[in-house]
């Protein structure tokens, strides 16, 4: 797994979205997020953030930004709706 995350940010390749998914469950605050939930949000990152916004996200840089600052686009702010309802749905 390692091996995958230093080949992921290594580039201008954003990172896999294996390596979101394994950061987002490894993350003490969002510990536990079903496979649903957490596929939706790299998909949500693959898609709307920069790849220097998702290495930064994976390397533990990204701190807590607003949503607008990633991506103020309004498709992508419904989008991160959707991906938060079906969190609340899986609790």
């Amino acid at each position: 797994m390692l091996l995958g995350f230093l080949t992921a940010c290594s580039g201008d390749e954003p990172p896999s979205r294996d390596v979101i998914i394994a950061k987002i469950k490894s993350d003490p605050q969002t510990q536990g997020t079903s496979d649903r939930t957490a596929g939706c949000l790299a998909e949500w990152y693959l898609k709307y953030a920069t790849a220097e916004q998702v290495s930064a996200f994976v390397a533990g840089k990204a701190g807590d930004r607003p949503l607008d600052q990633v991506a103020a686009d309004p498709q992508a702010k419904a989008a991160m709706l959707d991906c938060l309802k079906a969190a609340a749905d899986d609790r």
